[in-house]
């Protein structure tokens, strides 16, 4: 199974804010602390991440997520769920941020081979101070 497009099928981006590609753990924490569920953080922005987590494990509606070694956990919500896929959105960004922009789920795999076969420029920006608290190797 190939990576999720992360274009729309007139090449233009779906998400608010960009997204960095990485390869984490992270842990899934509900019903007050009591259940986990184990992940791996496959993209990550200002606003929400995609997730790895098995198929059979249901998850809830709004959880905490622990990111990496991370002590402190961040506020989400599930977004959409596709198999092995989920695509969430943090709470903790600032209300107005959440409430002109939520992200759509990826076109079905169908619609993604169809989509833009090209090459897509990545343009480097600042990371948003949000993102910057949660990787300590970017603090100054």
């Amino acid at each position: 199974m190939g990576a999720l497009p992360e274009l729309e099928p007139d090449g233009s981006e779906r998400r608010v804010a960009p997204r960095m590609r990485t390869l984490k753990r992270a842990k899934i924490i509900f019903n007050g602390g009591f259940s986990t569920f184990d992940c791996i953080l496959r993209n990550i922005s200002a606003t929400g991440a995609l997730l790895t987590i098995d198929e059979a494990a249901h998850l809830p509606k709004q959880f905490e997520i622990r990111i990496g070694e991370e002590r402190d956990e961040r506020p989400a919500k599930l977004v959409y769920r596709r198999g092995m896929f989920a695509g969430i959105r943090f709470l903790d960004i600032a209300a107005d941020d959440d409430d002109h922009h939520d992200e759509a789920p990826p076109p079905r795999h169908e619609q993604a081979e169809a989509a833009a076969p090209g090459i897509r420029r990545i343009e480097p920006e600042v990371l948003p101070p949000s993102l910057v608290r949660l990787m300590p190797w970017a603090r100054p």
